[in-house]
């Protein structure tokens, strides 16, 4: 596969994740740890910024939107006492004014366990009518009109069927839920704050990453440059310049884009799958269960996916370098190939070369044509799943809407970090292959060395005899072949041809 026009060999690329490459790398962005420190740090907290907006909206929806409450009578039955059985399970109750009943509201009905919350509707000791809680002040200022409360609690507020709610006017109903108007209206502020504290420091997040990310890729170019001028004329003899050109500024380039897009983004992807698992386990383990039974596909699909765009970036990649190293030679040798008319020539070369470029964007495009829209359907599966067996348990009153609304929300924020580390894995395979090849001449010695002891010719006068000269930068290749040459005092003598 090693070419004329600096197509790179497959055996030069190496493991994409070599760990000698990654350290070796490091050392440029020692000088710049505490901006990258930073940045990971401020990548930290727009990671949690992004978990809390789900979750907020279920507090909206559960606490404030929905807020419905159940009556549970006070009966022991066969020696299992219910009340007993609240207190387990931590669930916050209020009892009723005569300690007749105790009222429960639906987010702590979902707590109980499911045999326990069976036993209590065999038994009829849970209604199967919602209430809402209405506060003692509001209920004594609208006393005349709520003429039928279905039960007083100990703190004075009392219990009014949800449809009877509804019934009242609108505008006693907005004054009933003034506290869940205003906690809605306070949820929708905080949602505002994080999308704007989101906003504020991935700015500076992202100034950060290229801060770093600019002055390592100046240092690398600086570097490269000299170790590159500093080398023989053998190695410029070997390598082409559209080759070195490459090396120095698009192999450069994709280590730039592997800084600022890969390094940082790649721990906050990791911290939102994290996240997720955890908020998700929280929130329902039953449900959070369902949604794992789709990441052995997931990550099966993942692995393929890398494995085939790995080798579409590097097969890329190579026709990249082949024609820049094509495109400099000709162009900088248009004069030569004009007087020798060889247009068509070299336009029949540059189109199979720029139709091999062709071919391998095209495989890649196909591979991320069949891994995205993959994803796609199986988050929507995700999210058909959820809502099928989600919304059984909501009609059971084992989860509550706003849980199944957030469920949702995190499945979608879910599928996003797992896309997003597949394509930054490729970013990072192809950064890993530049990186080999920018070490590779960061790595080359074929400077003429120095002699210890200089020989100083003697006085000359300007007349030089060669016999039988062979020369040549490697072996097996000479460039000169018995030359013999003699240019006396006074003479001058132009050799013309490929140097």
């Amino acid at each position: 596969m090693h070419g004329e026009y600096g197509y790179i060999e497959e055996g030069q690329l190496g493991k994409p994740y070599n760990l000698r490459l990654l350290k070796r790398l490091s050392r440029y962005a020692r000088p710049y740890k505490r901006v990258i420190i930073c940045a990971l740090i401020l990548s930290m907290a727009i990671t949690l910024l992004d978990l809390c907006v789900p979750y907020l909206s279920k507090i909206a929806i559960d606490r404030y939107i929905i807020g419905k409450w159940y009556k549970i009578q006070l009966v022991e039955i066969k020696g299992v006492s219910h009340q007993a059985m609240l207190k387990k399970n931590r669930a916050k109750v209020m009892k009723s004014e005569d300690g007749s009943y105790m009222a429960i509201s639906h987010v702590d009905l979902k707590k109980l366990d499911p045999a326990e919350l069976y036993f209590l509707k065999k038994n009829k000791l849970i209604s199967s009518t919602s209430f809402y809680l209405i506060p003692g002040k509001t209920f004594h200022k609208y006393q005349e009109i709520i003429k039928h409360p279905s039960g007083a609690l100990w703190d004075g507020s009392v219990l009014i069927k949800y449809d009877d709610l509804a019934h009242l006017p609108r505008k006693i109903q907005k004054e009933i839920r003034g506290n869940d108007i205003n906690g809605v209206a306070k949820t929708a502020l905080i949602l505002l704050g994080i999308l704007f504290a989101t906003f504020i420091l991935s700015y500076f997040e992202y100034y950060l990453l290229e801060f770093a990310g600019q002055h390592i890729m100046q240092d690398i170019r600086l570097q490269l440059f000299s170790n590159i001028q500093s080398q023989s004329i053998k190695f410029f003899d070997k390598h082409p310049l559209g080759r070195l050109v490459t090396r120095v500024t698009n192999d450069v380039e994709n280590l730039n884009e592997m800084f600022k897009s890969v390094i940082i983004t790649l721990f906050k992807d990791f911290f939102i799958v994290v996240g997720i698992f955890v908020v998700l386990l929280y929130l329902n383990w039953e449900m959070a269960m369902v949604c794992f039974t789709l990441l052995p596909f997931i990550f099966g699909i993942t692995f393929l996916f890398s494995t085939l765009a790995r080798e579409a970036f590097r097969e890329l990649r190579a026709k990249v370098a082949k024609i820049n190293a094509f495109l400099q030679e000709r162009l900088s040798n248009m004069s030569t190939i004009q007087i020798f008319c060889a247009e068509k020539i070299q336009m029949a070369q540059f189109e199979k070369i720029n139709h091999e470029n062709f071919l391998a964007g095209m495989k890649q495009i196909k591979v991320f044509a069949l891994f995205m829209p993959i994803m796609e359907l199986f988050s929507s599966f995700a999210v058909a799943l959820l809502i099928w067996y989600g919304g059984g348990k909501v009609i059971q009153d084992r989860l509550t809407i706003g849980a199944l609304v957030a469920f949702i929300s995190y499945i979608q924020m879910f599928f996003k970090p797992i896309r997003d580390i597949s394509e930054k894995y490729n970013i990072m395979q192809s950064a890993m292959a530049s990186t080999e090849r920018i070490f590779q001449f960061m790595d080359a010695d074929e400077r003429i060395p120095e002699p210890e002891q200089p020989l100083i010719p003697a006085k000359s006068e300007g007349h030089v005899l060669m016999k039988n000269v062979y020369f040549s930068y490697e072996e097996d290749r000479p460039v000169l072949k018995n030359i013999s040459l003699e240019v006396k005092p006074g003479e001058t003598v132009a050799i013309v041809g490929h140097t």
